[in-house]
């Protein structure tokens, strides 16, 4: 049986581990990975640069952890999404609501795709982050479908929605990012999103 001293430092190394990653995540939402030091992490975490390397060994392991964590989360979140016991049409539009909200809490998922868009995937972590990507959306058109199959929303290409959807949103919650004249704040930009989603479901729901 693990000793009461023994379970502090496991608890205490775990809420370093997590600062790490919250402060690694931060800074990659903001910064190329390559111009990331550790030591930036590290003040951004407010711990000493060598507990990075305790933790993490490498700047690259520490990245990859990062990415990891991120995509658990996306796909936790859509796949919660996804089951929800509810109508096809309301599970439809909750699965846009969680992709906001996943893509204005964790903005590294907007930076991993648009990179990976732009130029393509150059290592395994961005090759894992375009596959895992690539399986939700899948699934998004999959929970498309069903909509269409019960009649709740009227006669649409699942596979073509579902991109538009997934680039309308990626490509919104992008605005967030921005620093010049063009960036929204991310409570105009879920505005956005949730303006346009009413519309869009007007013109789908079957008169």
């Amino acid at each position: 049986m693990e000793s009461d001293a023994a379970a502090r430092g496991s608890r205490r190394r775990e809420r370093t581990r997590g600062l790490l990653l919250d402060a690694a995540e931060q800074l990659v939402s903001q910064q190329a990975p390559e111009e990331i030091r550790i030591e930036d992490v590290a003040a951004q975490a407010g711990i000493s640069p060598a507990s990075v390397y305790v933790h993490f060994g490498t700047k690259d392991a520490l990245l990859a952890a990062v990415t990891e964590r991120v995509l658990a989360v996306a796909t936790e979140t859509l796949r919660s999404a996804y089951a929800a016991e509810t109508t096809p049409l309301e599970r439809f539009a909750g699965v846009g609501a969680a992709y906001l909200r996943l893509l204005l809490d964790h903005p590294t998922v907007v930076k991993y795709l648009t990179a990976t868009g732009e130029r393509g995937p150059r290592t395994p972590v961005e090759e894992e982050v375009v596959a895992r990507f690539s399986q939700l959306r899948r699934e998004f058109e999959q929970s498309i479908r069903d909509a269409v199959d019960a009649g709740a929303i009227r006669q649409v290409d699942p596979e073509l929605m579902s991109s538009f959807l997934f680039g309308a949103w990626n490509g919104v919650a992008a605005l967030a990012l921005r620093r010049d004249a063009l960036a929204l704040t991310p409570e105009r930009v879920e505005a956005a999103v949730v303006e346009a989603g009413l519309m869009l479901l007007d013109g789908l729901i079957p008169k």
